[in-house]
């Protein structure tokens, strides 16, 4: 297949990504800077596949029932990282291209680890956080490497790829942070919001990571966190709603099949319904413009959302995306556990 290159300079990427968030720019520049990004972005497609091939060998040596998918990361999430980082360039932003590996326990994501960085590669290991022994104030817990792609093809060389390594506890609960920020409207992910909610999922996290017997972070030392978490769930109604999302999230799909690289997803009307979209490889370009378009859509819509992602079946995406059908039975599960 014929994979896309970027039609533009370092430079005018650059340039596009300080349009972006400018308040003095012009409509016709705004629409121009779009392009580029789209371009940028859609480039990364080559190395994000090169390095999930390394991720998808190395992790059926450590669990054969991983799920491993990748995605290029959305306009709106670009856009606020650029916003929240003025010193951050276009160019340089390492998380643009992204895959992601679960597995089934703690001890694997680190077992994984290990094995990815210590493995013969020609890509280079750029940079590793260890947000399992160090978490996030969040709770925000999981390992990335960024990667710079180093392959054969010299168009993509030094191309940032970011590999997300997580427990499907941990998956659990970052997943069902973004559902409640879908459905509140909030933007808890990037710590914005709610104060409840951000110190429920805090606390969440935190009785987790006892279940996995990982360090709970030191922001938390002498707090009774299983007492602020049981309080917090019962006043948000925290059961309930996750419930009630569920059922009115209505899944909407053009075709299934299993012979899809791609999913172009579309959440309407506040997340009440999903529409799916499969792309097969060789429909890439395809797949990148109606994305672009569709982004351009959604920036005036605070009702809907779009996200481009790859997996190797709807069992695999619905698996490794929750977040987007409302799916947070395993998050539910987890937390029963820890306040039985």
């Amino acid at each position: 297949m014929k994979w896309v290159t970027c039609d533009y300079s370092k430079k005018d990427v650059m340039r596009a990504g300080e349009q972006l968030i400018s308040e003095s720019v012009t409509d016709q520049e705004l629409s121009t800077a779009m392009d580029v990004l789209s371009s940028w972005r859609a480039a990364h497609a080559y190395p994000m596949h090169a390095l999930l091939i390394f991720l998808r060998t190395q992790s059926s040596k450590i669990d054969a029932n991983t799920i491993v998918v990748q995605r290029l990361k959305r306009t709106p999430s670009i856009l606020d990282k650029l916003s929240r980082f003025p010193q951050m360039k276009l160019h340089r932003m390492q998380d643009i291209s992204g895959c992601r590996a679960v597995v089934n326990n703690v001890n694997m994501v680190e077992k994984l680890s290990d094995s990815i960085t210590n493995s013969r590669t020609r890509h280079k290991l750029h940079k590793k956080d260890d947000y399992i022994q160090n978490p996030k104030l969040s709770g925000y817990r999981g390992i990335h490497l960024v990667y710079k792609y180093k392959g054969g093809k010299k168009a993509y060389s030094d191309y940032f790829v970011e590999i997300q390594l997580r427990s499907k506890i941990q998956h659990a609960w970052a997943t069902s942070v973004e559902i409640v920020d879908i459905f509140t409207r909030q933007a808890l992910k990037a710590s914005h919001g709610s104060k409840e909610w951000l110190d429920f999922f805090m606390y969440a996290s935190a009785e987790f990571a006892k279940l996995e017997k990982r360090p709970i972070g030191n922001h938390l030392d002498g707090i009774d966190t299983k007492l602020h978490l049981k309080k917090l769930a019962d006043s948000l109604s925290v059961v309930n709603r996750l419930n009630a999302f569920a059922v009115s999230t209505q899944y909407v799909a053009t075709k299934q099949d299993n012979r899809t690289d791609y999913f172009l997803l579309e959440l309407t009307d506040t997340a009440q319904a999903i529409m799916v979209t499969q792309y097969t490889s060789a429909d890439l370009d395809k797949a990148t413009k109606a994305y672009l378009e569709k982004e351009k859509a959604a920036k005036n819509d605070s009702t809907y959302d779009v996200v481009l992602v790859a997996a190797g079946s709807m069992h695999a995406l619905k698996a490794a995306y929750p977040n987007y059908f409302a799916d947070s039975k395993a998050f539910l599960n987890y937390l029963a556990k820890v306040l039985s």
